[in-house]
Parts: C-alpha cells; structure tokens; sequence
C-alpha cells in the first residue's frame, strides 16, 4: 500500500506545472496538453471551455468539457450528509473531486483507491494536489486488493460513514477490481443494515442474558488459556447437509485433529459416537440452547459467549471456558477482571470455531458440513435439532417435506458455485458468512483452510481436500493431551474480591449515569414550560452532557438505547416547536428520558 510518501510524490511532481488556472492563453494551454499527453499516453488531455485542462481516455470524458472544477464542486457539495467522516474515490481522473473534497473538508479522511501505479502518478503531473496532501488524513490505496481497502474503510467507520465517490470513465481502465470492490462495500453496508436490525430486535434478550450470567466472569477460564499452544491440524465441524457423509470417518478424524463442533452439528457428532475436543455456542436466543439440550459430553470443552442463554451453562461437560463478550457490559468487565480471549463476530458460529482453532495455534484447518448453501435442495442434515422440529410439528395435510420446502423457498434463494463448478443453491444470509470467512482468510496468509465436503458454496481462500490424505496422517492424540493439560493448568479467573468490586462500581456507575439523566431531564421540562434563558439551558446540558460521555458505561447504557433510526422515529413522532431553540431541547428530553430508560432495565435485572 502507498501510504503519503511525500517526499516521493513531491519528486514526482518537481518540474510540472501545478497550476492551471493562470495559464496566459488557450495556445499556452494547448502546448501544456500536448507535452503531458507525452506523460499520460492512456489519456488524450486537452483545454477545455473555461481554460483549465480535461481529458478522455478511450474517447470517454474523465471530467467536464466545460467546467472540470465546477463539476467536481458540485459533486462533493451533493455527497456530504450527516455523520459523514470520510470519502473514498474509485480512481479520479486527473483529481478533481478529491481536491475539491480537500478544499471543502480539510479536517476530514480521503481515501484515493488506485489499482494502476501510472494512472496514479501521471494525474499528480498535471493538477495541483497541494490541498490534498495538507488535509489531515490522506490513504492512497495503491495497487492494494479489495480486502484491504475494505479494512481501511472499516477502520474510518465504516461505509455508513463514508462518501463514495464513483464515475464509470474513471474507473473503466480497472473494470473488473472496482467492481469487485463495490461487491465487498455493499456486502458491509448489508452487513450494518443487518447488525442494526438484529440490535433492535435482541437488545434487550442480551442485556437479560449477560445481567443474569454475570457471575460466570468469577467461575470460569477464558478461553485464551489455550492461545497459541496448539500447532496441531483442527477440523471445524458444521451442521450442513454434507456432513452426513462425514459421520462414519470422525472418530477417526479425531484420532488426527482437533475436533471443534459448532452447536448445531452436536447431536449428529453424538449419534456417530462422538464427543468433539470443543463446542462452540454463542447465539444468546433460546432456540440456540436447544440444539444441546438434553445432551452431555464429558470430555469435551464448552466454549460460549457470557451472553447466551443462561441454560447452557448447566450443560454437562469437563469444563466450560468463555469468549470475550460482543456485548458492552461483559466489555466493561473484561477491562477490569483480565480479557477472555476474542473469538470475533463473523456471523455464524463456524467463523467462530475457525477464529478458536486461529488463536489456538493452527495454521491447518480442515472444515466438514461448512456448506452454506443447500446441496441436493437439503436445508439440515438428517437428525438435526431443527429437522426434529419439523418432524414433531408434521402431520397429514402438513408433513415434514412440505414445511422444508416452504423453508427452502422463504428465504430468498440465490445461486452460487459450489467447489466442483457446479450450480448450487444459496441464499443471501449464507452469502454474508461465506464473505466473512472469505475476509478473515484473506487476513490470514499463514493459515491454510481446506475443506472435505466440495458440495457447499466455493468460499476464496478454502480449497478441497482429500478425506484419505487427511487419514493418512499420524494420529495425535499424545499431542492433543500435552496441548489440553498444558493450557488448563492455567487460571484466568478473578478472584471473588475483585469480582464483587467490580460489580459495586458498576452500580455506583448506574445510580451517577441515571442520576445525570435525570437533571438533564429537569432541565429540558423547565426550559419547554417556562420562559428559561437559551443561553442558560444550553451551558447546563453541555455540562450534563460532558458528564455523560465522560462516564465509562455509557457503552453498556447504549445496549438498550434506541438505535439512531429508532431515535428519529420518535422525534418525528414527539411533538414539533416552531423555534429551533424548543426542538432541540425536545430531542434532547428525548434522549435523556431513554438514558434514564436504560439504567433501570439493567437495575431491573442486576437485582432481579
């Protein structure tokens, strides 16, 4: 990645004419032209109506003929909207827009994505970039791939964040990477669309959850205790369809690797009489917890988020270790009692079990019934919790193919490639998984993921592997034990002292935040009945409101409060002032009534 490597592209520069817009005359501006077509052969540049310089590559205008400049102001006035910190451009011509953005934003991201090195450098030859070398953050995305521009843009927070910036004559001389890209920015802007439902309709579930698990941050290991002390080969075990014909072979499969089952694939490891080395489980909803209950496994290890369903931890196993919460009170904790170890937040339980044997050492990870898809139009394999569910709610004039076509067909069916070439059926959600093991892959060099079952959708970086080569490795379980009573002999636990101070100061953290909310409330009631000076009103909620941010769980508060579309749903619905002044302090009543709202849904379940 080129990263503002200034002095180089000052050198790059020295002997050109940066400025154009003071050229004597169209003669001097059709002299320019020509020597810089010298420089630029993929381009034809030429003076455009208002003197300063245009160009077209391939007969196709990269920038007005008339008004470049004007163009490009225009274009970034349009782009900008609430909450915007940064832009990102798909190539730029000759740079116009991103110098515009510059001038405009100076204090704000540019991110200049440019998969051709010439067409970089000969567009620094003919404009001044001056402006957008001194704004305060400049990425130039040099011949980078797709995947890491994508984590540039999530760095900067993310595409809800950015202004994009796109034109098809700019971008044509790179067709198939740009389109590839605004793949990947569409998938992550699914993706936040999708986070935000989920955290609206779950929220609450969560914060139940981790109020009423609380106490397994004093009882259990995290599960780092295993980090980085397993060099062994592991096997990811997936409730897909093709794991079915994998069942006869995973004893011996565990024989040489580490054996990790997602919840789901649970009961079909335990019908082929086997107990895996882990499970993972981290969806905090009830249904979650049913695909383990009523089963035990004594010799495996439970790994689970502190959210879930509190059930699971009366599971029966050799021992239980936790992840680092994706939720913000087990976050608040965690900086106080030592951090569980982070197993990320891919979507489904299987990136999770990758991520585990990731952390754990392995840097060769074989996958079974990872399909993602519905080979031979199979929606479970056979014996799955959630087969059982359509077989129990079966009967006559509903059986239970009926209920799995309707499945099937409800879930907005796309198609996909599987890894033999051929068609297979997809949806989107699986899709989103099969992107979010495809970016952390492609983060990975140094692992190597293969897959047994080449039924499933292709997903880049996982290559078909032979069953047989993997039975023909050496059997490990001599390394398996040294592996396992290795990292157990570790504690990562709290002792009972520091976990009762922590919880202490989290409620002396509520009862100040809910405190603080409820001034703030008062302040806002007073100034809409009564004639309050403005002035006054405004210096004491920007003192409530530093008081706010200031406190360290404001995060957790934020759990259950009103997602941004949420918020102004209700103040368009909350009643409207013809002052600007009297709206603003209705907003804020609102806010400040669901701060107060969301301590005492988690006083509610701290002491329930």
């Amino acid at each position: 990645m080129f990263a503002g490597e200034i002095n180089k592209i000052d050198a790059c520069m020295a002997g050109t004419d940066k400025t154009i817009a003071t050229h004597a005359g169209s003669e001097n501006n059709n002299a320019d032209t020509e020597s810089k077509n010298n420089i630029a052969p993929f381009w034809k540049l030429y003076c455009a109506k208002d003197g300063s310089i245009s160009a077209s590559e391939n007969g196709a205008l990269l920038h007005s003929s008339y008004n470049p400049a004007r163009e490009a102001e225009t274009a970034v006035a349009h782009s900008d909207f609430k909450g915007c910190t940064a832009a990102v451009f798909y190539s730029f011509g000759l740079g116009y827009a991103p110098i515009s953005y510059a001038k405009h934003f100076a204090n704000r991201t540019l991110l200049l994505v440019e998969p051709d090195a010439p067409h970089f450098f000969a567009a620094l030859t003919v404009l001044d970039w001056t402006p957008v070398f001194s704004c305060s953050e400049c990425i130039i995305a040099l011949n980078c791939d797709a995947h890491t521009v994508i984590s540039l843009i999530e760095k900067r927070g993310g595409v809800s964040s950015c202004a994009f910036f796109s034109v098809p004559a700019q971008t044509a001389h790179a067709q198939h990477y740009f389109d590839a890209l605004k793949s990947l920015v569409e998938r992550n802007k699914r993706k936040d669309d999708i986070n935000t439902a989920t955290l609206e309709r779950f929220s609450k579930l969560w914060l139940r959850n981790s109020c009423i698990n609380l106490d397994a941050y004093a009882k259990y290991d995290g599960v780092r205790i295993y980090e980085n002390n397993a060099p062994l080969p592991f096997t990811i075990v997936a409730a897909g369809p093709s794991l079915e014909t994998m069942l006869p072979h995973l004893a011996q499969i565990q024989k040489r690797s580490v054996l990790v089952c997602v919840d789901t694939a649970l009961r079909a490891c335990m019908r082929a009489h086997v107990e895996p080395d882990f499970i993972i489980i981290g969806d905090p909803q009830y249904y979650a917890y049913r695909h383990i209950a009523g089963l035990c496994a004594p010799s495996s290890v439970l790994i689970a988020e502190p959210a879930v369903y509190p059930a699971v931890f009366r599971f029966q196993c050799r021992k239980i270790v936790l992840t680092s919460s994706l939720f913000p009170l087990g976050s608040w904790f965690e900086k106080r009692l030592g951090q569980n170890g982070s197993l990320g937040a891919g979507g489904s339980v299987a990136s999770n079990a990758w991520n585990f044997a990731y952390l754990a050492g392995s840097r060769e990870i074989y996958c079974c019934g990872l399909d993602l898809s519905f080979p031979q139009k199979q929606t479970h394999i056979k014996g799955s919790s959630a087969e059982e569910a359509f077989a129990l709610l079966s009967w006559r004039m509903r059986p239970m193919e009926t209920q799995q076509a309707a499945y099937l067909f409800s879930i907005g069916s796309e198609r996909g490639i599987d890894y033999n070439g051929n068609s297979v059926l997809t949806d989107s959600r699986m899709n989103m998984f099969a992107w979010w093991f495809e970016s952390r892959l492609a983060a990975c060099p140094d692992a190597k993921t293969y897959t047994l079952c080449s039924e499933g959708l292709a997903i880049p970086g996982i290559q078909p592997a032979s069953l047989d080569a993997l039975l023909a490795k050496p059997c490990i379980d001599g390394q398996k034990k040294s592996f396992l009573e290795k990292s157990e002999t570790q504690n990562t636990k709290p002792s009972c002292k520091d976990f009762a101070a922590a919880c202490i100061e989290f409620n002396a953290c509520l009862d100040t935040l809910a405190e603080t909310a409820k001034k703030g409330k008062h302040i806002c009631e007073k100034a809409l009945s009564q004639n309050i000076s403005a002035q006054k009103t405004l210096d004491e909620l920007s003192a409530i409101d530093s008081a706010i941010l200031g406190s360290s769980i404001k995060d957790a508060a934020a759990l259950v409060f009103p997602t941004e579309r949420q918020l102004e749903k209700r103040v368009h619905a909350a009643p409207h002032y013809s002052d600007t002044f009297r709206t603003a302090i209705a907003r804020s009543l609102l806010i400040y009534t669901e701060l107060l709202s969301a301590t005492s849904e988690y006083k509610k379940y701290l002491n329930g």
